[in-house]
């Protein structure tokens, strides 16, 4: 079996970042896949602030020093944590391969010269890999992000929460949807801004209590970052993986998708989102339509549950990454694939 060594500065656990940890223990299960994860550094003084991403003297990956491997792969939530590869000794002597796979690839300014080290950089998006190709003529190609549809796909409609919306929801929307379902003579329950814990170990604990809320909703909210921005938060048009985690747990989308080829490639069926209008109290009012029509909630639902299965799960990731590089994919990881394809048919049927 190939043996792939993974570096992830997993130090700093964000509940954003979960999604990602994920992915990385999904590649140690199915692969037998070693993760190594830096120490955050010391606090640089303020005159160094600017040389941060050149400082790696005291980011010993020591745990890194012994392995070598087939495929040494740095996962990077963004761009500037690229150089992580300068904190590991002699890493073209140890590996065959050396792997980038840069989530926020969007963000053109963390990127830097030691791109040009890698045999290959993955990007989540097309413009970031025509980014990187054109800037530091490294090899690079999409490998887009994913979910554990396999252990957590669900199209049961027994679903007591009519509406979630978590995270950061446009505020016209979210006002309207409080005045109109925060009522006692409303049927529908709005559940919003569940999340409790943002950052530390507890993030993994509360997990799984989110996915499960997800699983018991009948809709999910989901919009592009464009609408109704807010303060400095990022403004590309990125399918973040509030979509995946709702679609492969059997919730209709409503929304507003991002508007070109990452969503139109990964979005390819019909109603993977449905339009909410602009009118903040006509898109309430839609909500109500959408929660009461069973039928239409159970087609679409098998529907988004197959193709997230068939599409989207981190496994078909693993072995893209794997394939590229004319690695072997592991038991573990092919079985599950098995179990994905039967998970497809029985939903197809």
């Amino acid at each position: 079996m190939s043996k792939v060594v993974v570096i992830s500065r997993r130090e700093n656990q964000l509940v954003g970042w979960v999604c990602i940890d994920e992915f990385e223990d999904l590649f140690a299960e199915t692969c037998g896949a070693t993760i190594v994860a830096p120490h955050r550094r010391p606090q640089l003084p303020r005159a160094l602030s600017q040389m941060r991403d050149r400082v790696w003297s005291d980011v010993s990956i020591r745990a890194a020093d012994k392995l070598e491997g087939d495929l040494l792969l740095i996962v990077a939530r963004s761009p500037s944590e690229l150089q992580s590869l300068r904190a590991v000794k002699e890493w073209h002597k140890r590996f065959r391969h050396v792997a980038g796979y840069v989530i926020d690839s969007y963000f053109f300014a963390g990127f830097s010269s030691v791109a040009r080290q890698f045999d290959h950089i993955f990007t989540t998006t097309r413009e970031g890999a025509d980014f990187v190709r054109k800037t530091y003529g490294v090899p690079t190609s999409v490998l887009r992000q994913g979910f554990d549809c396999l252990r957590w796909h669900s199209v049961s409609a027994e679903r007591s929460i009519d509406l979630i919306g978590f995270g950061r929801q446009p505020p016209s929307y979210h006002q309207q949807f409080q005045l109109e379902f925060h009522r006692a003579d409303s049927p529908l329950l709005y559940l919003h801004s569940p999340i409790g814990v943002v950052h530390g170990p507890q993030v993994h604990v509360e997990r799984p209590m989110m996915l499960k809320l997800i699983q018991r909703s009948k809709l999910a909210l989901a919009f592009h970052l464009l609408v109704e921005p807010h303060g400095s938060r990022p403004k590309a048009m990125f399918l973040t993986n509030r979509w995946l985690e709702s679609l492969a747990m059997g919730c209709i989308v409503v929304g507003k998708r991002p508007i070109g080829d990452m969503a139109d490639e990964m979005l390819n069926w019909p109603d993977a989102t449905v339009e909410l209008p602009d009118d903040a109290s006509a898109a309430a009012g839609l909500v109500k339509e959408l929660a009461a029509d069973a039928s239409y909630l159970q087609t679409i639902r098998r529907r988004n549950v197959m193709q997230m299965c068939s599409q989207h799960d981190w496994r078909h990731r693993i072995r893209d990454v794997l394939q590229h590089f004319s690695l072997v994919t592991p038991p573990r990881l092919q079985a599950e694939l098995d179990a994905l394809e039967v998970k497809r048919s029985e939903l197809l049927a």
